[in-house]
């Protein structure tokens, strides 16, 4: 499968194995595997697809 682990800039955890990822704006929804969605304000600034990371500047 290929799911993610999202992160902050600042390295802390948001979300295990994203699956799904929809962007509004600075309105970020994530959904894992098991259908958890969690919607975060922020913007993408890196996705490593090697290590399966997204990172995510949130916004203050």
């Amino acid at each position: 499968m290929c799911e993610s682990t999202v992160y902050s800039t600042d390295g802390n955890k948001i979300m295990e194995d994203a699956l799904f990822i929809k962007i509004d704006g600075e309105n970020i929804g994530l959904t894992d595997i098991l259908g958890t969605r969690k919607d975060i304000n922020g913007t993408i600034v890196e996705i490593d697809l090697d290590k399966h990371a997204i990172y995510v500047k949130l916004s203050e």
